[in-house]
């Protein structure tokens, strides 16, 4: 079997860039053929993002000297455009593509809008609302643009009739998904969670644990704010921040010595912090898909305190693997920490470990990965068949 993975590249490698890289080389690994196609942002024409033939031409010269058995797209945008899902249409080739955020539906891709979570365009067709709130880059003029193109490609049904089956990484964002106005075939989406390395080498929890961490962008939307106001006021328990973002200098600045910053870092020393700390700290605001932190803390054994927040309070399981506050309540929450900062977290750290064991190894990933693609060329091969 030989896959085609097109992904459209961030300028900052992120997220899905890292789950790109990594079921590549889960399929590498597992003797699966996958080569892929990358596009970039470098040089953009927002006029492009609606068709781009040199896009087009590209996907098609590589699905024939590749001959791809199923093309995996994780991100169309900007450069990539709908024009690489028109072209495996026209080769005959299958596409399944994973849903990241919810770009699809909502110009700002967070349904979040000024500090709280906004589904007002879920179910509309024209996005309206991302227009009038300037959802993407704090531009009228750019908002119009990407909600005419959201609206456009739900009008002609632009998804469903290009795309054969869609990844999305948790139950809540399916349900989300197969509720909203883009209504695709509800056969066609599919639950599949991403994985990562075991970061526990041996298998031996660390006991030994001090201060909590927080990994994340250094943004709004990842409620970093409201946590550094919370150990400003528990200036005997230590917080470690890894990450870099619009808000650095200004936290710096307030923040008092029990805070330490780290910037960006390699993931050695993410996995190092994560095996030493009491808990991993997750305080965002907005809907998130499935944190690639979250699932590295309970490779590492490690709890995490979550905000009360849909989709996140599914992932974490509140008082098995970690704890589902409403971090609004920063008395509740400073009450929370020092109560972990003393307790026994033994039997969280094992119901944690537990959770990567059973959900998001890279095993299971592949399993399931596998199972996806070879379904996808049977009710192919049916669908040819009459």
């Amino acid at each position: 079997m030989r896959i085609l993975q097109i992904h459209n590249k961030y300028r900052h490698y992120g997220g899905e860039d890292a789950v790109v890289d990594n079921e590549f080389k889960l399929l590498k690994k597992n003797n699966i053929e996958v080569n892929q196609l990358f596009f970039n942002n470098d040089e953009l024409s927002l006029g492009k993002l609606f068709y781009n033939n040199s896009s087009f031409k590209k996907t098609v010269n590589e699905i024939k000297l590749y001959k791809p058995d199923v093309v995996h797209v994780h991100n169309i945008f900007y450069k990539a455009s709908p024009s690489i899902l028109m072209a495996a249409k026209k080769m005959n080739v299958p596409v399944v593509i994973t849903l990241h955020n919810f770009r699809l539906l909502c110009s700002g891709a967070l349904f979040l809008r000024n500090s709280e979570v906004c589904v007002k365009c879920k179910d509309l067709i024209y996005p309206y609302h991302g227009i009038l709130n300037k959802c993407f880059q704090n531009s009228y003029s750019k908002s119009f643009i990407l909600s005419t193109f959201i609206g456009v490609n739900k009008y002609f049904n632009t998804w469903d009739k290009y795309i054969d089956n869609v990844i999305l990484l948790t139950p809540f964002i399916k349900n989300l998904i197969a509720s909203s106005s883009l209504e695709f075939n509800d056969k066609k989406l599919l639950v599949k969670s991403n994985s990562t390395d075991d970061f526990l080498e041996d298998s031996t929890l660390e006991k030994k644990r001090i201060g909590f961490l927080f990994v994340g962008r250094l943004s709004k939307e990842k409620g970093i704010d409201t946590l550094i106001d919370i150990f400003n006021n528990l200036s005997h328990i230590k917080l470690d921040i890894i990450g870099s973002g619009e808000l650095e200098f200004e936290l710096k600045k307030k923040a008092n010595n029990n805070i330490t910053f780290h910037g960006k870092q390699e993931r050695a020393f993410i996995k190092q912090k994560l095996l030493k700390t009491k808990a991993l700290l997750f305080p965002s605001i907005c809907y998130e898909g499935l944190p690639n932190t979250m699932i590295e803390s309970f490779s590492s054994g490690t709890p995490v305190i979550a905000n009360n927040i849909d989709n996140i309070n599914e992932i974490i399981e509140d008082n098995y693997n970690g704890e589902i506050i409403n971090f609004k309540n920063e008395k509740v929450i400073m009450k929370k920490i020092e109560e972990f900062d003393k307790m026994d977290l033994a039997e969280y750290q094992i119901n944690s470990r537990n959770t990567y064991l059973t959900k998001y190894t890279h095993e299971e990933n592949f399993r399931n990965l596998r199972k996806i693609y070879y379904n996808l060329l049977n009710n192919e091969k049916k669908n040819n068949k009459y």
